[in-house]
């Protein structure tokens, strides 16, 4: 082997160990995001809940005024 061949081949494996350690934190970060955007969504639905509990109450008490003055 060539010392040119050798360098380019130690370059080559040193860049497949750092790629490795970046892909490898890319996935962290990935699954740390996952688990943010699923409690948000909990939070979201549970947004949808108090939004319709509150329509429900403003269109009982709407209804329950219309009902008085018939």
């Amino acid at each position: 082997m060539s010392e040119e061949y050798k360098l380019a081949l130690d370059e080559i494996r040193a860049h497949e160990k750092e790629c490795g350690l970046r892909y490898k934190h890319i996935e962290a970060q990935l699954e740390d995001g996952s688990q943010r955007f699923i409690r948000l969504e909990n939070l979201i639905t549970g947004l949808y809940g108090v939004i319709i509990c509150g329509g429900v109450a403003v269109f009982s008490a709407v209804l329950a005024v219309l009902i008085k003055f018939i």
